[in-house]
């Protein structure tokens, strides 16, 4: 399955699965008027003679205008443009041949059905693609979610067994989130959750994969990175998360975090034997004080 850098907002893949079936539905409704025009030689509609029909239906018009990156970066979408221009293309041959009254010759008739076969196979691919590509998401945060972590963790255990790549692992809590939750409200709560992913996400290593592990605790892959590297790439993150607020209406709110690292050993008998040790090295932060990582 195709793996996309970018993550779809709820709204952005509610948009898109919208237009995928609708674009199915229009299609399988195209195609049966194109055949109605061809047997009955009823006169064909403009979007089958156009010579650019492929920009003119609906689905073109997205796929030319209104399409957003996240999308774009699936190999399957690039897949549809060919595929939806040649259908277009073997229907207006199709519907001037019969307006002439030509034979059509067998192969290209059978040349456009393939095309619309694969255009529909595309279609529904792609959508589904899309739904299992969004399920390794938090919806709040934008984060990956546990189900991704998990699918990520265990990859870098087996790699790490099979070529030697040591890497290190962060478990990461909000200091006093629940008082914040209590104070402001949960509205601010969620806000809270936003703003720290988006920053994990802007100011990590760019190898750095951080994902909400449940509540306001976050995990962090760090590969090819050994504890004590670990812990100042986080120490570093503390410090500067310092500095950043999220505004409020009357006030700006401050927060910090607490974090736990351990590095996973080939010892280990997987992975989630140092998230254990990381988690263990984060409550040691919380108690002991809050606003600091502790090495596990």
């Amino acid at each position: 399955m195709t793996k996309s850098a970018y993550q779809l907002s709820p709204q952005e893949l509610e948009e898109i699965l919208a237009v995928f079936n609708q674009a199915i539905k229009n299609h399988r409704s195209w195609f049966d008027n194109l055949h109605t025009s061809i047997v009955c030689h009823q006169p064909f509609s403009r979007d089958i003679l156009h010579e650019a029909a492929h920009t003119q239906c609906e689905f073109g018009k997205w796929y030319y205008g209104n399409s957003s990156n996240a999308v774009k970066s699936f190999k399957e979408y690039a897949a549809l443009e060919s595929v939806h221009q040649f259908m277009h293309d073997n229907a207006r041959e199709l519907a001037m041949l019969s307006k002439s009254d030509k034979p059509i010759p067998v192969d290209a008739y059978q040349t456009f059905l393939s095309n619309q076969r694969r255009l529909i196979d595309l279609l529904t691919e792609l959508r589904d693609i899309l739904i299992e590509h969004q399920s390794g998401f938090d919806a709040l945060t934008g984060a990956i979610n546990r189900k991704a972590i998990s699918l990520l963790l265990d990859h870098s255990f087996e790699n790490m067994l099979r070529y030697s790549q040591s890497y290190s692992i962060a478990m990461l809590d909000i200091d006093n989130f629940k008082a914040i939750n209590d104070t402001y409200g949960h509205s601010i709560g969620d806000q809270v959750l936003k703003h720290i992913s988006m920053f994990l996400k802007n100011n990590l290593r760019r190898s750095d994969c951080a994902g909400r592990y449940g509540g306001e605790e976050f995990l962090i892959l760090l590969p090819d990175t050994n504890v004590d590297t670990a812990l100042a790439v986080l120490q570093a993150a503390r410090e500067d998360f310092i500095n950043t607020g999220i505004l409020l209406a009357d006030t700006s709110l401050h927060i910090t975090f607490s974090a736990g690292v351990s590095q996973v050993l080939e010892e280990d008998e997987d992975a989630w034997v140092a998230v254990k040790r990381a988690d263990d090295a984060l409550y040691q932060a919380k108690e002991s004080g809050r606003n600091r990582i502790i090495k596990g």
